[in-house]
């Protein structure tokens, strides 16, 4: 971990943008502290004000002040965003491993499986499951969270083919150690750098596939603030009033760009041809 930091540290870009995250992160979570108004806190007499000091991003149709609705629609954004790349990644990394210790036949099966969700695009495939379970946060959660495990199974497949026949892992089996144990504690541990950075490098997809989804109708609905149901509400008035369009969108942009930028430096910073 300590020559993990120190070769991520060497690239100025990535140190930039993770304190550019992680000031995000830390300004949404206290999104009750700084932000002036309640995110469904509006006056019908406000409606579509410009940006001031009184409301830094402007109000929107109903009177609300976009910047608070913006700092609370990024604890739903940055929440599912994060769990659904994390719950991915742990079920697509058990599902890839298992499935490629274990070859064979019973691989032949669980890929083809996954090669049937994988036919159509992970965005499609949420709005079709989305659209199958209704509205809602969880539903939103459980279709991005479907849609991504059969890419997250196949990065995870690959290094495993190439470990389960290495001399640790026949060790562990000739001194009787169960499949899962080395599956779980011999395999796992080392293809988690791969694990790390591909779920580094989902964390803005999901997001992105969320605001897709809220901003199809399928996902979060209105009145929640979430940055893509912001961004559908807002684009009926993007002609007269841009802001309601602009800053939302800003505020996703300076996000996946920062998480993007991570993404890379950590796989920079964990490839090992790459090390000193």
């Amino acid at each position: 971990m300590k020559d993990f930091f120190r070769r991520l540290c060497r690239n100025r870009l990535t140190v930039v943008c993770l304190i550019l995250f992680v000031a995000i992160v830390l300004v949404v979570l206290c999104a009750g502290i700084i932000a002036p108004y309640g995110w469904d806190e509006g006056v019908v007499a406000d409606r579509f004000q410009a940006p001031s000091l009184q409301h830094l991003c402007g109000t929107d149709n109903m009177g609300r002040d976009i910047f608070s609705r913006i700092l609370y629609g990024g604890q739903m954004s940055l929440a599912i965003g994060l769990a659904a790349a994390a719950i991915t990644s742990v079920i697509g990394t058990i599902i890839g491993s298992v499935s490629a210790y274990f070859g064979g036949a019973f691989d032949n099966v669980v890929m083809r499986i996954l090669d049937v969700f994988m036919a159509l695009p992970p965005m499609l495939l949420a709005v079709v499951i989305a659209a199958t379970l209704g509205n809602g946060m969880m539903n939103t959660l459980l279709a991005v969270i479907i849609s991504g495990i059969p890419g997250k199974a196949r990065v995870a497949r690959g290094p495993v083919l190439a470990l389960r026949n290495q001399e640790f892992v026949e060790a562990a089996t000739a001194s009787n150690s169960s499949t899962a144990k080395i599956i779980f504690r011999h395999i796992i541990p080392n293809i988690m750098a791969q694990v790390i950075v591909q779920m580094t490098l989902s964390i803005s997809g999901t997001i992105v596939s969320v605001a897709g989804l809220s901003f199809l109708g399928l996902g979060v609905q209105p009145p929640a603030p979430e940055w893509g149901a912001m961004l559908s509400a807002g684009r009926s008035y993007l002609r007269d009033y841009p802001w309601m369009v602009i800053a939302p969108g800003i505020a996703m942009m300076l996000t996946l760009f920062s998480l993007n930028v991570v993404g890379d430096g950590v796989r920079d910073a964990l490839d090992p041809k790459l090390r000193d």
